[in-house]
């Protein structure tokens, strides 16, 4: 899930940013031009660093997953061999 919403966020985010600054060259010389740019560049650094936080986070979870499982391999092994010096 982590993965897909990091997936996700990608295309919106740029598409805001790109149109933030593509509007603010086009409004050159109204007064709300400098703000969009700004807008754009100010808020590509934290987004991008998010994105990759959930990036990290899906990575993360999927590292969990699998240690987990192998934990529970390991100790499935270990009890079949209990089981049988037992008999």
């Amino acid at each position: 899930m982590a993965k897909a919403l990091a997936e996700e966020f990608a295309k919106p985010v740029q598409t805001a940013l790109t149109s933030a600054t593509t509007t603010s060259g086009q409004l050159a010389g109204w007064s709300v031009a400098g703000g969009l740019g700004q807008l754009g560049s100010s808020w590509a650094a934290p987004l991008s660093a998010l994105q990759q936080r959930i990036t990290a986070t899906a990575t993360n979870l999927d590292a969990n997953a699998d240690a987990h499982s192998h934990n529970e391999q390991a100790v499935a092994g270990a009890w079949s061999q209990q089981q049988g010096a037992k008999q």
